[in-house]
């Protein structure tokens, strides 16, 4: 691998890689003087790969401690219990990293038989922003990737079973307590996608938001109070994370399930409604001025919904969001009793 960094960094590029429940970006920031290089060893680590046992090896101790450095971290723990505890059975319940057991019986030929499976030309997509001339890019890929397996049928999982309400108590030796509140949602396919997203502005995604006033504006009950929708193509979570001490946590619960119901009966008003649908537009435009996030969004889009996203399409989209619909679906998911929980305690033992 030092090699292909020295490649990227002889030439001032960045290189990095993340991989989420349903797809794996790789991607590379650049000056345009050197993209053609660029694109030819970034063409080579993720189509011609070499798996040697050594490299494998290597990695399995890197991701262990990344394992474990995730599991001392509480925030983020908290969250694979919560997936974990939502998707019980499923692929999508198991954390994106593994597990040490997991990681430990990976082999090389495990992994070069997952990317002959996965890394063909039907799943595949190239995205680029910036200074570029298309037409010469466009025959370098063709060029770079005439090698590239052949267009096979994607592999197709099933939608999560829904679960019935549950409730999860985990000790950790942490000093501080860590709640979760989820609920099942429909998937970023559905029509209501961007109903959710205002409807997770309004609940508890910055500081004016419901649950940040109340918790911790108000009351001073959380220093880290916050919500958020993650969409997969077939289903999501809308979810509710807060840190708080632990002789405080019935207060807390009992706020959440307050400001849950208040939203199911009443829905939200006109004046939270503008500002959502301000807060995401503006979002969305701010993000056009990083050619990463441009990158990003039209590769999504394509392997997602089969086009790139329209940026301008989806703030239409978001400002026909109305009260009724909000209500709507609020009626239906924000009923606190049928939020599951996931909460850390505090303990001296592991």
């Amino acid at each position: 691998m030092s090699k292909i960094s020295r490649d990227f960094e002889n030439v001032g590029a960045y290189a990095n890689a993340y991989t989420t429940k349903e797809e794996t970006c790789y991607y590379v920031r650049t000056l345009s003087d050197h993209l053609n290089r660029v694109v030819d060893t970034l063409t080579d680590v993720v189509i011609r790969p070499m798996f040697v046992h050594a490299d494998v090896e290597k990695e399995r101790t890197i991701i262990t401690e990344e394992i474990k450095s995730y599991e001392d971290e509480a925030e983020e723990y908290i969250f694979d219990l919560g997936e974990r505890q939502m998707f019980d059975g499923h692929a999508i319940g198991v954390p994106i990293v593994g597990t040490t057991q997991s990681v430990a019986t990976i082999t090389t030929d495990d992994v070069r038989s997952f990317h002959d499976r996965h890394y063909h030309a039907g799943s595949i997509v190239v995205a680029i922003s910036g200074k570029v001339e298309i037409s010469e890019f466009l025959r370098s890929i063709e060029r770079l990737t005439s090698d590239v397996l052949p267009k096979r049928r994607l592999a197709k999982r099933a939608t999560p079973k829904e679960l019935p309400q549950s409730s999860l108590i985990v000790h950790r030796p942490v000093q501080q307590s860590h709640l979760l509140w989820q609920r099942r949602t429909p998937g970023y396919m559905h029509q209501d996608r961007f109903v959710l997203q205002l409807l997770n502005v309004v609940l508890g995604d910055g500081m004016s938001s419901r649950l940040n006033v109340r918790l911790r504006e108000s009351r001073g009950l959380a220093y880290s109070v916050y919500s958020q929708v993650q969409l997969f193509s077939d289903c999501g979570i809308i979810a509710i994370y807060a840190g708080v001490d632990e002789h405080k946590i019935d207060r807390v619960n009992a706020i959440i399930t307050t400001a849950l119901d208040e939203i199911a009966r009443d829905g939200i008003r006109k004046s939270e409604l503008r500002r959502a649908i301000t807060q995401l537009r503006s979002g969305k435009l701010m993000s056009l001025e990083s050619l990463t996030s441009r990158m990003t969004m039209m590769g999504k889009g394509v392997m997602e919904e089969g086009a790139p996203e329209n940026p301008y399409e989806t703030i239409a989209a978001i400002e026909r969001v109305t009260l009724d619909d909000i209500a709507r679906v609020a009626a239906t998911l924000c009923d606190a009793s049928t939020w599951s929980t996931c909460t850390i305690m505090p303990s001296s033992e592991d």
